[in-house]
């Protein structure tokens, strides 16, 4: 599987999104420009093209799995979440500790160690706590708006809301086979993080920006969204929008960097040794731009702006020393990054 243009339009086509909500980016927001966007993600669902966002009324949520110590597509997730933020964006990020628990069956010291770690991590790298929102599942009480969900949670909704990818987890014992009741709470709690905020808080609008493999989990709480309107109204003029960022590639042939695999990632517990072989090394000069990791990478955690996309685009087409030094611009920033979580 690889997720690129052609999956774009599958995801469409598979699913029946109207491709007038689903579209590419084409649009601005708050402190971050049109082409700076078309960097950073790939599409979006009901496009947010001509609406005016309300910093005040509109949060950017996204949840960060804790079944491990982050690969570096987790952390350009981290990484887009500041950018939102230091433009002027009201952001929130979600530690999904209990997600770890009950849907990956990662014991609770576990989560609770990786939980401080990841919050540490992520102010060390830019986030700021005071205009923004970090917590962990466990930090507040979801658990509410969470009831409230359960009420119109469908079984059906749950056994189609498996990621693209499930069979390949299923294969080597990272998940289970079935939509389990643990794995149903996973999702639901989920769900419970995006709608909450329209619930109980302020805000009347919320984007969730995720990997579009994750697609199905807004499309999950947006069905579920759509029927709690009949009881609780105050969602009546609520909205639920997503950006989605490309997939970065797995090394070793895996189609995205996971946890579950530590030989499909670029890992904050790779050696700077296992990095430099990793980034440097020509075998995967062989992939079509858009396809290949470094350069996905470079877009990913670096401030690459317009004009340097261009140049990296030219260095990599004619292979010259330009490309070397672009990939040494990334190992640098991806040591600096790896340092961060040992500090």
């Amino acid at each position: 599987m690889k997720f690129d243009e052609e999956y774009y339009k599958e995801v469409i086509k598979k699913y029946n999104y109207n491709p007038l909500l689903f579209n590419k980016i084409d649009f601005q927001l708050p402190g971050i420009s049109k082409n700076e966007m078309q960097l950073m993600w790939l599409c979006s669902y009901h496009s947010l093209k001509n609406r005016k966002v309300n910093c005040e009324n509109t949060l950017f949520t996204t949840g960060i799995g804790l079944s491990g110590v982050p690969h570096m597509g987790t952390i350009s997730q981290i990484i887009r979440a500041i950018k939102l933020q230091r433009g002027g964006n009201k952001v929130q990020i979600v530690l999904g500790d209990i997600d770890a628990y009950t849907g990956r069956h990662i014991s609770w010291t576990q989560t609770q160690h990786l939980k401080e770690k990841y919050r540490n991590f992520i102010l060390k790298l830019g986030f700021n706590s005071q205009t923004g929102i970090l917590r962990a599942q466990s930090d507040k009480s979801v658990f509410l708006t969470q009831a409230k969900i359960a009420g119109y949670f469908k079984d059906e909704i749950a056994d189609e809301s498996e990621e693209d990818l499930h069979d390949l987890y299923v294969k080597d014992n990272k998940v289970e086979s079935k939509m389990t009741f643990n794995r149903k709470y996973s999702l639901s709690l989920m769900c419970a993080d995006f709608i909450e905020p329209l619930l109980m808080d302020n805000f009347t609008n919320i984007v969730v920006f995720l990997g579009l493999d994750e697609h199905k989990y807004v499309r999950a709480s947006k069905q579920v969204m759509d029927l709690m309107k009949q009881e609780f109204k105050v969602l009546d003029s609520k909205k639920i929008y997503a950006l989605y960022s490309p997939l970065i590639r797995g090394f070793n042939g895996f189609p995205k960097m996971s946890k579950s695999f530590t030989e499909s990632s670029l890992s904050i517990q790779n050696t700077p040794f296992e990095i430099e072989h990793k980034i440097m090394n020509k075998k995967e000069d062989e992939m079509p731009l858009q396809l290949n990791v470094n350069y996905q990478l470079m877009k990913g955690l670096m401030d690459i702006s317009e004009e340097k996309a261009k140049q990296v685009h030219s260095d990599y087409k004619n292979q010259n020393v330009g490309w070397i030094v672009d990939k040494e611009e990334l190992l640098k920033r991806v040591i600096e990054i790896r340092d961060m979580w040992y500090e």
